[in-house]
Formats: C-alpha cells, sequence, structure tokens
C-alpha cells in the first residue's frame, strides 16, 4: 500500500485547489487540438489527442466521490482506442485508487512535486534576455521547435498537439527567451484570476545549465506579478526541480505518476 508522506497532507485544501486549476488549464492546453477527445469532472480530466505517445494522452484524478469511477471510464476509453495514458493522482486518492489502477492495467512510474511560488519571495532575475511573447507563424513555431528539442518529441506532434494553442485568445501565453542568435528556451503559462500555471519550460539543449531558463522564468514571472498574479504552481520534473526550488517554489504535495501501455 502507498503511503503519504506527511510534507504531502500540509494542506488539502491548497493541493485539490491546484489539482482542479491544473483540470482547466488541461483544457485551454489541448481544448483547440483538432480530434481531441476529453471528459472532466470536478478536479478529474481526460484529455486523448489519439497520438501513440503517453505524454498526449492524459488523465488527472483529484478529490471527487466518484474518482474510481472516472478512472475506471477512462482507462476503458484509452483501451477502446489503442492508446498509452499518463495518469496524475493527487496523494489525497491515491490510496484509494491505487489498487483499482493496478487493477486495470496500469503501472506506478513515480511521483512530480506539486511547487507552488507564492506572494513576498523575492527571485533573482539571471542574465540579460530578450523576452517576446510567441504569436505568428515565425515564432510559434520557434517555440514549438525548442519544446520538440528540449524533450525529445517528434516535431509534427508537437506541431499538431502544442502549436495549435499557442494563439492570442487560447488562454495558454507563451515566451520565447532569445539570445544574440535566436531564441533559446520558452515556457508557457496559464492564468487563472490571481494564479498561474506555469508549463513546456523548455531550453534548448546546447543552452541548458547555462541560466536561460532562469532568466526568462524570472522575466516571466515578475511580469505578471506586475499584472496582480500573486501566486504561481507547477508540476516539476526531475530535471526542471533544482531551478524551481532555487526560484523560490516550495512543494506542496507529491502526485503519483502512472503509465498505462497500449
Amino acid at each position: 500500500m502507498l503511503r503519504q508522506s506527511p510534507l504531502l497532507v500540509k494542506s488539502v485544501d491548497e493541493t485539490e485547489e491546484l489539482i482542479g486549476l491544473c483540470v482547466r488549464a488541461l483544457v485551454a492546453q489541448m481544448g483547440d487540438v483538432p480530434g481531441v477527445e476529453m471528459h472532466m469532472t470536478r478536479n478529474c480530466i481526460l484529455g486523448l489527442t489519439g497520438e501513440p505517445s503517453a505524454d498526449f494522452n492524459m488523465l488527472t484524478l483529484g478529490h471527487n466521490p466518484d474518482a474510481e469511477g472516472f478512472l475506471t471510464q477512462s482507462v476503458g476509453r484509452a483501451r477502446a482506442r489503442g492508446l498509452p495514458l499518463l495518469g496524475m493522482m493527487s496523494p489525497h486518492v491515491v490510496e484509494t485508487l491505487a489498487p483499482v489502477a493496478i487493477g486495470l492495467g496500469m503501472t506506478q512510474v513515480g511521483t512530480a512535486p506539486l511547487m507552488v511560488l507564492r506572494a513576498g519571495v523575492t527571485i533573482q532575475r539571471g542574465q540579460p534576455l530578450k523576452v517576446s511573447r510567441a504569436l505568428g507563424p515565425a515564432l510559434v513555431g520557434a517555440a514549438g521547435d525548442l519544446v520538440a528539442a528540449a524533450f525529445s518529441s517528434p516535431r509534427d506532434v508537437i506541431a499538431r498537439c502544442i502549436d495549435v494553442v499557442v494563439t492570442e485568445t487560447a488562454g495558454v501565453e507563451t515566451y520565447l527567451g532569445s539570445g544574440d542568435d535566436g531564441p533559446i528556451c520558452t515556457v508557457s503559462v496559464t492564468p487563472t484570476g490571481n494564479t498561474a500555471g506555469i508549463s513546456l519550460m523548455a531550453t534548448a539543449p546546447e543552452h541548458q545549465r547555462q541560466g536561460a531558463g532562469r532568466a526568462l522564468l524570472s522575466h516571466v514571472i515578475e511580469d505578471y506579478r506586475a499584472r496582480g498574479v500573486v501566486r504561481f504552481y507547477l508540476t516539476a520534473t526531475e530535471a526542471g526541480l533544482p531551478l524551481y526550488a532555487s526560484l523560490g517554489f516550495e512543494t506542496i504535495a507529491e502526485l503519483s505518476a502512472w503509465i498505462l501501455e497500449p
């Protein structure tokens, strides 16, 4: 049986609130993908793009009286379409849902820290960097190139699942950080009221660990703070965790990650 660390119960209300925002953010991030299939209820969402990679078929499960039913139906839809699935479970439901997920053929593959940056935390901008909003075919394409290179994803999949939602009205705002030789890093922000989600932080492989990502993210955070955002959240990869922690993000929960093979 999976055990919950004392850290993970630090703030049940905030954890579930942020998972609810993750659900809304996923709608903004996937809603305009051609052919996407989405199912949603309170704190739970399934998004299937049809791509043969689990990273583009996502399930989020937060606190909900029918989370078990939603999990079962979601796995059924993925299996019916022959798709892999990446699932994330709140620490407050994983003890109940883990046996169900195992019975459905899912495998736990680790955890992902849910991190928060609060108002009042001072961040250091870092190296000078030109920052611009990714709008228009050229800049959107540059952002997609960076994401594909950083995450070793096929460029055509990024075009179908990410480029298409980088528009002025989609609800997801994407930014580019550029040096003398052009764009070198990108990040996406999904604002909801006074809270904003951070995602798709990507730096060209040849520029990684040189401060470009810190410079871009700190600049973007300062800009959103000036616009009234007081809290930022994200789920961190192992590679990105040191950067986010150094900027002042704190881990409030560990989301349990699961994979369903096609």
